[in-house]
């Protein structure tokens, strides 16, 4: 198993590991630390690892907008958490799908990632777990949940920040480290399963589930023109109210609050990749008045939109 840290596109290596199968190793914790400044950024990288279990802490200081490229050689399991600064991301499932973190937000990923690309433009610290399936099984006793397709995003809440501040600075050592680090993943996987919709399932129809999948999609598809709550409702087949509340809790967005998520979203994408000009991606994620867009994005991201495409 292998994880590599790199620059992107240029692909200049930061860090790369080699790993026993299933993160195993010689020691109770496996303990690394990297510290190194290339071109206009800083980085100081410390992993700790033991079976079915990688933690990257990493702090990133960038004197300019810097992009780069996360692989593993085997898919898993992800918790990333920004702790500091903000994090836009994609995955090499869905390239276009672009997402973003600021300070105090997670994001539970149940995805198969092994190569993520973010993008990183101040000081930022984030927390990134991996957990491998064969771990994920074994502990839970059930296979990851690959094909729900729901966001799992959210502020960091008073206790997970707890237990990323003892992942962060175990006070234990040997043995007893081990066994600590690894009840606070315990308490992030608890925390994972009390937010998927195998927890909603019990109280939403699985034909509901599917109706409002089917809104999600829409919504996803027309970003120009999109349907209100009752058309919306009246295209999927179930009624306003189930469509308000079923939506909410299985993408812990309300419908519009998803539909102007994906816009900004889009909108990165189109600036910092296609780099069409600020009007065009007005009009195509469906802003009548560029202004207003302009507005939208710079609370999101803290950034004019035009700084995007031009860098």
């Amino acid at each position: 198993m292998e994880i590599r840290l790199s620059t992107y596109p240029e692909q200049k290596v930061i860090y790369e590991c080699k790993y026993l199968e299933n993160f195993n190793g010689f020691k109770d914790v496996e303990e690394a630390v990297t510290k190194l400044a290339i071109d206009h950024v800083s980085v100081k990288v410390i992993q700790k690892w033991f079976s079915g279990i990688h933690i990257t802490i990493a702090d990133i200081d960038p004197q300019q907008e810097e992009n780069f490229c996360f692989e593993s050689s085997q898919q898993h399991i992800g918790f990333l958490f920004c702790l500091r600064g903000a994090i836009g991301y994609y995955n090499n499932i869905q390239p276009a799908h672009f997402l973003s973190l600021v300070k105090n937000e997670q994001d539970f990923n149940m995805g198969r990632v092994n190569s993520i690309v973010f993008n990183i433009k101040e000081k930022t610290r984030y927390v990134y777990i991996q957990l491998t399936e064969q771990y994920f099984c074994q502990v839970t006793g059930r296979e990851p949940i690959y094909n729900v397709k729901t966001l799992i995003q959210k502020s960091i809440s008073p206790e997970i920040r707890l237990v990323l501040q003892q992942i962060i600075q175990p006070k234990y050592e040997g043995r007893i480290k081990r066994l600590f680090l690894e009840a606070r993943i315990f308490e992030l996987i608890i925390a994972y399963f009390n937010q998927i919709p195998d927890k909603e399932t019990r109280v939403i129809k699985k034909d509901d589930i599917e109706k409002i999948m089917l809104a999600k999609q829409l919504v996803e598809s027309d970003l120009q023109k999109p349907n209100s709550l009752i058309e919306l409702s009246r295209k999927v087949g179930i009624n306003d109210y189930k469509l308000k509340i079923g939506f909410k809790e299985l993408t812990g967005h309300t419908v519009f609050g998803y539909l102007y998520k994906i816009r900004m979203e889009k909108a990165h994408y189109l600036l910092s990749k296609e780099k069409k000009t600020v009007n065009e991606v007005s009009f195509l994620v469906g802003y009548k008045n560029a202004q207003h867009f302009i507005t939208a994005f710079k609370k999101q991201y803290h950034v004019l939109p035009g700084s995007l495409n031009k860098s």
